[in-house]
C-alpha cells in the first residue's frame, strides 16, 4: 500500500497554468507543420508520425500500425533524431513492423510489462494483487517508442466514434469564431489536461505542443489570432475539487467556452457515476452564473492500463457526460477513440508513463476529435 500511494503521488504533476503570448508553433522543431499533425487519422491520406511500441513475444518484435499501409514513408525514433532503414532494421507484414535480427529499433519484453517483483521507480502495483506494471514519468517510453509515416491503403476505414461539427449546439462559440471576435477558451481538467508527458510539456524532442495548444493553434489558424486561452488544469485533480475550486479558478477568466476533463483520477478513486455527474454540472452551472453564454466541451477520460491499479471504472463516465448534452453543451468522446484504437494498437503505443498519460500520439487525437467538434470540415 506504502509503495501505490507513492507511485500514485509520482502523478501528481505541478500546476500548469497557462496563458501563451508568444505563437504556439515557435516552439515546434519538427520539420511538417501543425497543420498536417492535426489532419484528423481517420481522414487523412498520410498519416505521419504514429507512434508504435515495439514489442518482443517469444522470438518475434513487432509493432501494429492503425491502418495497413500501402507505403511506408520513414521509421524514425520517437524523437525524430534517427531514421531506421527497411530489410537492414525492419520490415513490414500484414500491418506489422517487424524488426529483423540486426535492427537498432528499441523495443519492450512483453513480459517486463507485468511482472512479480517490485522495482522501485520503475513499476506501479497492478490491478491484480501480487502484479508490477512497468511505469515511468520521465522520458524513457518515448525513448523506446517508434514513429511511423505510412499511406494507407484505400481501404482505410475509421468507422466510430468519428466527431461532428457541434456549431448549432455551441452557437456563441461559432457567432465568436466566424466574427472573428475575441474568444477565451479555458482547460479545466487533471494531468492529462496539463498536457503531461507530451514532449512539449517535458521540454524533450520533438517539443509536440500539449493537445490544448494544439486546439488553439488550430482554432487560430482557422478564424484568427483573437482567440486567447488559459490553462487551469492540475494534477492529480478530480472533479470535486474543479468544483470546490472553480469560482476562484475559472470565474476570474471570463470565458466563452470551457473544456473539462476530469475523469482519469475519479475513476481510479471509483467516484460514484452519478456524483462525478453532479459535479460536473456543478461546475457548469457556477460558471453559468457568472456568465450565462459561457458554452462547454465535456472529454470523457481515455483508459487507464487495463493491468493497473488506476483501472476501475473510467470508462462509466463517458455515459454521464452525455446527459449533460445540450444547449451550449457538447461531448468529445475520447473514452470510446481509446476503446476503439485498443482493438488495433496496444495500450504501449499511445501512452507517455505506460498508466494513464498519452503520448504525442493519442494526444494528437485529443486535438483532433476537439477541433472536429469546434471547425467545420472542408
Amino acid at each position: 500500500m506504502i509503495a501505490n500511494i507513492r507511485n500514485i503521488i509520482l502523478l501528481i504533476i505541478l500546476c500548469f497554468t497557462t496563458v501563451y503570448g508568444q505563437p504556439i508553433e515557435s516552439r515546434w522543431k519538427d520539420h511538417i507543420s501543425l497543420k498536417a499533425y492535426l489532419k484528423p487519422f481517420w481522414a487523412a491520406d498520410t498519416i505521419h508520425d504514429e507512434i508504435v511500441q515495439v514489442i518482443k513475444n517469444g522470438s518475434v518484435s513487432s509493432g501494429a500500425l492503425l491502418f495497413k499501409a500501402e507505403k511506408i514513408l520513414s521509421v524514425r525514433s520517437a524523437d525524430l533524431s534517427k531514421t531506421f532503414n527497411e530489410n537492414q532494421d525492419w520490415v513490414y507484414k500484414n500491418g506489422k513492423i517487424i524488426l529483423t535480427n540486426e535492427s537498432a529499433i528499441p523495443y519492450l519484453k512483453q513480459e517486463d510489462l507485468v511482472f512479480k517483483t517490485l522495482k522501485p521507480d520503475w513499476s506501479m502495483e497492478g490491478k491484480t494483487k501480487g502484479d508490477f506494471v512497468l511505469f515511468n514519468e520521465g522520458t524513457y517510453f518515448r525513448s523506446m517508442q517508434i514513429s511511423i509515416t505510412y499511406i494507407p491503403e484505400q481501404s482505410k476505414k475509421w468507422t466510430e466514434p468519428i466527431p461532428k461539427y457541434e456549431g448549432k449546439l455551441l452557437k456563441h462559440t461559432q457567432a465568436k469564431l466566424k466574427n472573428k471576435e475575441k474568444l477565451k477558451v479555458v482547460f479545466y481538467g487533471n494531468s492529462i489536461e496539463t498536457g503531461a508527458n507530451s514532449s512539449g510539456f517535458q521540454n524533450q524532442a520533438p517539443y509536440m505542443p500539449s493537445w490544448p495548444e494544439l486546439i488553439i493553434y488550430n482554432l487560430r489558424k482557422s478564424y484568427g489570432d483573437q482567440i486567447s486561452f488559459s490553462n487551469q488544469s492540475v494534477g492529480g485533480k478530480l472533479a470535486q475539487w474543479g468544483l470546490e475550486n472553480v469560482a476562484t479558478a475559472i470565474i476570474p477568466q471570463n470565458p466563452d467556452l470551457v473544456i473539462i476533463g476530469f475523469g482519469m483520477n475519479d475513476g481510479t478513486f471509483e467516484v460514484v457515476p452519478d456524483i462525478y455527474r453532479t459535479q460536473v454540472l456543478g461546475i457548469m452551472k457556477t460558471v453559468l452564473a457568472s456568465n450565462p453564454k459561457a458554452e462547454f466541451i465535456l472529454v470523457s477520460p481515455m483508459l487507464a492500463n487495463p493491468f493497473a491499479t488506476q483501472s476501475k471504472i473510467q470508462s462509466k463516465y463517458k455515459a454521464e457526460l452525455q446527459k449533460l448534452t445540450g444547449k451550449g453543451v457538447v461531448l468529445a468522446d475520447l473514452t470510446g477513440t481509446h476503446q476503439e484504437l485498443l482493438k488495433h494498437k496496444s495500450y504501449q503505443d499511445m501512452t507517455g508513463n505506460n498508466v494513464n498519460h498519452p503520448n504525442d500520439y493519442l494526444a494528437r487525437w485529443y486535438a483532433q476529435v476537439i477541433s472536429a467538434i469546434l471547425i467545420k470540415a472542408d
